[in-house]
């Protein structure tokens, strides 16, 4: 997985209405991996779950835009190893 980091910055965009709280995190999972729509979902549901539950327990940093992206590897791995791969990354770029 690789993921882009943006700060928000509500001065830049005020038509956007963004505060300094907020934190957007996209996932991207493109026909690349998976021509099949159904695994690149599957895929996309599974690392939104992980996130969510970090959101759950307050582990994650406000003010920033991320977009993680998925690499071809991820359609043969569990959910656990999905889950390590998500965490690894947040603690790489900061957030976590």
């Amino acid at each position: 997985m690789t993921a882009k980091v943006w700060r928000v910055t509500p001065e830049q965009f005020p038509r956007r209405q963004y505060s300094r709280d907020d934190l957007k995190i996209g996932f991207v999972v493109g026909v690349k991996i998976s021509k099949s729509a159904v695994k690149r979902n599957r895929v996309k549901r599974q690392m939104r779950e992980v996130v969510r539950l970090l959101l759950k327990e307050g582990k994650l940093k406000t003010g920033f835009m991320i977009a993680i992206m998925a690499k071809k590897e991820i359609l043969d791995q569990e959910y656990a190893a999905i889950e390590a791969d998500v965490e690894s990354i947040l603690k790489k770029i900061g957030i976590l």
